[in-house]
């Protein structure tokens, strides 16, 4: 896999002196970037932080999520921020999907641990396997052009690292590393 750095640097997505909050769900994708951030920030000359938001939807895998984000943080002196929400009820509430609803409370959480933590940019860990299913989800929903563009690398203060990067490339990185990560059971597609 070509390094993660290089293509940061290429894309001009982080400059030297940012702080940079790394979204950390503790799988494969986001595991991988947060190492490649962390693990580079001299090189980079950036600070990072990282978040950790629990939906409330998996009861005790969640809260092992949660807890091996935050040793494993911990362990490598990473600052970490945690937050939680119920979901489920708060898609009942406002009369939206769990997938909507499950954003939108995650987008809002790292939009506020960013600005605590005084973080300028926020990394999430979609990869190009993401972006091809946002692609035909759009499809499916009738987009237009627009919709048929993806996941921008840049939207705002948040940034995309990974996105010309597929799962295998980064399940490799992991295992060249030797990063652990957890799997989520609702991704295992059964």
């Amino acid at each position: 896999m070509d390094r993660i750095i290089d293509k940061i640097k290429a894309r001009g997505l982080i400059s030297p002196g940012d702080s940079v909050l790394c979204a950390v769900s503790g799988g494969a994708d986001s595991m991988c970037l947060l190492h490649a951030l962390f693990t580079n920030a001299d090189e980079l000359g950036i600070r990072v932080c990282a978040a950790h938001f629990d939906h409330r939807l998996r009861g005790a895998e969640s809260d092992r999520d949660r807890l091996f984000v935050e040793d494993y943080c911990r362990k490598n002196g990473i600052t970490v921020k945690t937050g939680s929400a119920a979901v489920a009820d708060y898609a009942a509430e406002n009369g939206m999907g769990t997938e909507e609803a499950a954003r939108t409370l995650r987008y809002a959480f790292l939009r506020d641990a960013a600005r605590e933590l005084e973080c300028r940019l926020i990394a999430t860990a979609h990869n190009c396997d993401d972006n091809a299913e946002t692609v035909l989800l759009n499809l499916t929903r009738g987009a237009g052009a627009k919709g048929l563009c993806g996941i921008p690398p840049v939207r705002g203060k948040f940034i995309r690292p990974l996105l010309d990067k597929s799962r295998a490339e980064i399940e490799e990185y992991l295992l060249q590393n030797n990063i652990p990560h957890v799997e989520d059971s609702t991704n295992s597609g059964d």
